[in-house]
């Protein structure tokens, strides 16, 4: 492995003009406005990153794609020659390894520039790396690959009929509802509260289907031949059809949302039910 490196001697010092004041946002070339990085910002990341760790130019692109939850990924167009500045002006040094593939390190010329513009680079890092869970998971990431690939694809091979358009982006912005609709969802193990509800009726098979139907529009309802299982915002329902009993199991971690959601099943039964007087008695 050969390393290589510039002098920083050669560049015009590691003063903070190639980089914008923190919290800035300047604007793009002819006023341009919303591009992910402006003037100077990704050569700053970029070298934040390699801080943590030295990298390969592809290893960048992805972890900044990851960074950003797969809503960006930066072409190698953008990634390369912003690293070949940072290797010019002495902040980076190359190490060539077996293949010809080129794997970037920080300086202390670099260290000494990531500090006097420290300021800019936690705004950076904070915009760039999402909150609570970090990077999203990777299974997320591909299946919103896969999602933008199909539709790109598809529409620069030929022109879409606009009813197909608007289908299309009524299918997007049900999958956006159902999926606020899981995220907003407490996690089973934090819903500590049950209601119980045991109806008798000769129609339990009938009233499963139906509700299981009307809430498969609005959430994904997960159901079996004598069960059905959804989840809404406020917590967890399941309905049962038992022979001559039909049950439904609200569950929430809050007092309010659970009788909220009682309400909400009754009613729905009680739409279903038609002329059938029902008793529902929730333990």
């Amino acid at each position: 492995m050969v390393q290589t490196s510039r002098s920083a001697m050669a560049s015009r010092g590691q003063g903070a003009e190639d980089i914008p004041a923190a919290g800035k946002r300047e604007n793009g070339k002819n006023g341009h406005r919303g591009r992910v990085f402006d003037y100077g910002e990704l050569r700053l990341l970029l070298l934040a990153m390699l801080a943590e760790q030295p990298s390969h130019g592809y290893e960048l692109i992805h972890e900044v794609k990851s960074r950003f939850g797969g809503m960006y990924k930066p072409s190698p167009g953008v990634i390369y020659p912003t690293l070949t500045w940072l290797y010019d002006r002495g902040y980076a040094v190359i190490d060539l390894e077996k293949g010809g593939r080129k794997r970037y390190t920080i300086t202390d010329g670099g260290r000494a520039f990531l500090a006097a513009n420290q300021a800019v680079a936690e705004m950076l890092l904070a915009r760039v790396v999402p909150k609570g869970n970090g990077k999203s998971p990777e299974q997320i990431v591909d299946a919103m690959d896969h999602l933008k690939r199909a539709l790109s694809l598809r529409i620069k091979l030929a022109p879409v009929a606009e009813g197909v358009v608007e289908k299309m982006a009524a299918v997007i912005h049900a999958a956006a509802e159902q999926l606020e609709e899981l995220l907003n969802t407490p996690p089973l193990e934090e819903a500590t509260l049950k209601s119980v509800a045991d109806i008798v009726t000769p129609n339990a098979d009938r009233f499963l289907r139906r509700l299981c139907s009307h809430f498969q529009h609005r959430t994904p309802v997960i159901t079996d031949e004598n069960s059905g299982q959804f989840r809404m915002s406020m917590g967890e329902v399941r309905m049962e059809a038992l022979g001559g009993i039909f049950r439904i199991t609200v569950t929430s971690c809050k007092p309010d949302k659970l009788e909220e959601m009682q309400e909400i099943m009754v009613r729905h039964l009680e739409e279903a039910a038609v002329r059938e007087v029902l008793e529902v008695n929730w333990r």
